[in-house]
């Protein structure tokens, strides 16, 4: 027999034999074998059960899962909180302790002592012709000379006036780190406020540093954040030029003569007899 004329006839028995079992057992499954082009295949009765039917999941309620992913973001909040508390306590210091002042007055450097009834701040600038000049002209030396332990000069740092000016200010406060800032001070002005980086380490060899201090000190710029807050505070006051004094919070600006500071300190001690 010719093979489609098999595969015919093969699945002609199948049908009848489905056919038979199917009335006889509504709920029997049974597979049958049906060869088509020579394959066999697995054949169901269309009328068959072939598995039970599924079950549909028990949905959980929207509003408890809701509920149940705000909880868990809250908590998973707390624990990422809690730990970058633990691994940075700086953190909590920073928090509870005010930022601290970066050019404390009592660091700056001092002619006089703090019992003083006068205080003269003078804000400044290493590369400054005006404040050279005033030094040059030697109010401040008469100004000890005249009133002694009455005043107090304090020097505040107010780089504004040439690039270098900041560098050279720096430079100053790591002359004060070793006690000599007055000698530096002194060394710059004299040689009219040249203030280029082999000028300021020249100065620093001639006042006898230590010059590997010295230099670690400035290329380090360990004080740039107090030279930068002393020109801040001279900014809050409101003058742009250098040099200014305040004679206890008494305003004089520019280079002046001992005759002007005297107008303003005479009356602040007299008022004190």
């Amino acid at each position: 027999m010719p093979s489609k004329y098999r595969a015919f006839a093969q699945l002609g028995f199948g049908v009848l034999v489905v056919s038979i079992i199917d009335h006889q057992h509504p709920t029997f499954f049974l597979p049958v074998p049906i060869l088509f082009n020579g394959k066999a295949m697995i054949q169901t009765s269309p009328g068959l059960q072939t598995e039970p039917p599924k079950r549909k999941p028990h949905a959980i309620p929207k509003w408890l899962f809701l509920s149940l992913t705000a909880l868990g973001l809250l908590i998973a909040g707390a624990l990422i909180v809690l730990l970058y508390l633990v691994i940075n306590p700086a953190s909590r210091k920073s928090r509870s302790s005010p930022p601290t002042n970066p050019a404390p007055m009592d660091a700056a450097p001092a002619l006089g002592p703090k019992s003083a009834p006068v205080t003269i701040i003078e804000y400044a600038d290493f590369g400054c012709p005006s404040c050279w000049y005033w030094y040059k002209t030697g109010v401040l030396n008469q100004l000890r000379l005249k009133y002694g332990d009455q005043i107090r000069f304090v020097w505040r740092d107010y780089p504004v006036i040439t690039l270098l000016s900041p560098g050279a200010a720096e430079a100053g406060q790591c002359a004060n780190e070793q006690g000599k800032f007055w000698e530096y001070h002194d060394a710059v002005y004299g040689n009219n406020g040249a203030i280029k980086a082999g000028d300021l380490k020249a100065y620093a060899a001639a006042i006898g540093l230590n010059m590997s201090l010295f230099d670690e000190c400035v290329t380090s710029h360990r004080y740039r954040e107090r030279v930068n807050a002393e020109q801040t505070e001279a900014f809050t006051h409101g003058y742009n030029g250098a040099p200014f004094f305040l004679i206890n919070n008494h305003v004089l600006i520019g280079a002046q003569p001992l005759t002007v500071f005297s107008e303003v300190i005479d009356p602040l001690l007299a008022a004190r007899k």
